[in-house]
């Protein structure tokens, strides 16, 4: 069996099981998609990408003009100059690299599928338009290493760049501190209240005065998500020139511990709290509790957190809790206190809601 962990898009496009599978429409090699669904459901985004350039490659109808024709050559032999040196002419990869470049040429100039639209237009590459859109003059920097790279900006802010991210931003001399993202960033912003600073990553808008924050956006995909450490931000969604949608859900702000992720396909938020909340900066807390009443204990985590917590139940208000619950997670320590009362809880976006609960004491 083939070791498809290791595959890309263009292993499978040379696999014949994989085109076996294509070709049959699926009724054929049906074991091949298991085995990869299965075993390797990290690779399936790969396997479906490879499927639909593949029938992309054979589902292209119309004919570009001539005018299009020979802009689409010129940049043929461009490609094949640039990428096939002489000696390696007969290489199957290489080949399958320029034929895959020469397609995709070919698609965007015309004769667009209907799979080749859902597959190539699905999600606008803005990146590099809002960019090429920008009045100020920009630096671009891109991190081509495996691990984080810090990018200080010329305000003190900086940006922890992960692997693969790219940031784009200027001197910061014009009104507002703009920069464009593409991938993701932790963002330590230094504090301007007379220059805001706005970040455009994908289909949204992050504007802060002075916060931590994470974004994640990166070309392709539909879904992006914004983080926020400490401070406030407001995200609003935008189209590829970096304007405001109209008609589109009210600007969404955010406050630590929340996060929120908008669907670009959908042009919907959805807001939340972040997988594993921390204790806010500056705020002392202690969570030794003795003989401390439920209602001040889930008081006290609310507000070192900064988290709303909601109950009905108004014996926790004599109900007395005895419990060390310092250098647990959040989750954790309500897990305890829950599991003490014979009380559930349940995360409803921002909030959370805890249910039933008896107390005898």
């Amino acid at each position: 069996m083939n070791n498809y962990n290791e595959y890309s898009s263009e292993d499978f496009l040379l696999d014949e099981d994989f085109v076996k599978w294509v070709k049959s429409g699926g009724n054929e090699g049906a074991l091949f998609f298991e085995t990869v669904r299965t075993q390797f459901p990290d690779k399936i985004s790969e396997l479906m990408l490879a499927k639909s350039i593949y029938s992309s490659l054979h589902t292209i109808q119309e004919n570009p003009d001539s005018g299009t024709k020979a802009k689409i050559w010129i940049n043929v032999e461009d490609a094949i100059g640039e990428d096939q040196p002489e000696e390696q002419a007969d290489h199957p990869v290489r080949l399958l690299q320029i034929w895959w470049r020469v397609a995709a040429i070919l698609v965007i100039a015309g004769g667009l599928s209907w799979l080749a639209k859902s597959t190539f237009m699905r999600v606008p590459v803005v990146y590099q338009k809002q960019v090429a859109q920008a009045e100020v003059k920009l630096d671009e920097k891109i991190n081509a290493d495996k691990s984080p790279q810090t990018i200080s900006l010329s305000d003190g802010s900086t940006v922890r760049l992960v692997s693969g991210s790219k940031l784009s931003y200027s001197d910061f001399s014009g009104a507002q501190r703009v920069v464009y993202l593409d991938g993701e960033g932790y963002f330590d912003v230094a504090k301007d209240t007379s220059k805001p600073f706005v970040v455009y990553a994908g289909q949204i808008r992050v504007q802060v005065l002075g916060t931590s924050f994470k974004v994640v956006s990166h070309t392709g995909q539909y879904k992006s998500n914004v983080t926020v450490t400490a401070g406030k931000v407001k995200v609003s969604a935008v189209d590829k020139n970096s304007k405001m949608m109209d008609g589109q859900e009210d600007e969404i702000f955010l406050t630590p511990n929340q996060q929120v992720v908008f669907d670009a396909k959908k042009r919907s938020f959805s807001k939340g709290l972040v997988a594993q909340p921390v204790q806010l900066a500056g705020v002392a807390a202690e969570f030794d509790f003795t003989n401390t009443t439920i209602k001040h204990v889930l008081s006290t985590i609310a507000t070192a957190y900064g988290v709303t917590i909601r109950f009905e139940n108004t014996a926790f208000e004599s109900c007395l809790f005895t419990a060390p619950l310092d250098d647990m997670p959040l989750f954790r320590k309500l897990d305890i206190i829950c599991q003490t009362v014979g009380a559930t809880y349940e995360v409803f976006g921002t909030e959370i809601i805890i249910s039933g609960g008896e107390c005898s004491i």
